[in-house]
């Protein structure tokens, strides 16, 4: 009985380990390259885009999003570039 339980106590930690090892590559979004190129997809869903620029002021096609933060009830969206 003791062989037994510890077999499947082994089997059920290296599952669990393969599972957990498994879970961050799906992590990483796949997004736009840059930060204009999200704000246009965007806009072209129909939303109004805030863009708020963080440290020094440069083109948004050179810029990457830091964060956004969606307000569905009035269709806005706030993203933050740098």
């Amino acid at each position: 009985m003791n062989k037994f339980g510890f077999a499947a106590v082994a089997a059920s930690g290296l599952a669990a380990a393969f599972l957990g090892l498994a879970a961050p590559a799906q992590a990483a979004p796949a997004g736009p390259d840059n930060a204009q190129d999200a704000i246009s997809s965007l806009d072209d869903r129909g939303y109004s885009v805030r863009v708020n620029h963080q440290g020094m002021v440069k083109p948004l096609d050179q810029s990457s999003v830091v964060s956004v933060r969606y307000d569905n009830d009035d269709r806005v969206v706030y993203v933050n570039v740098r």
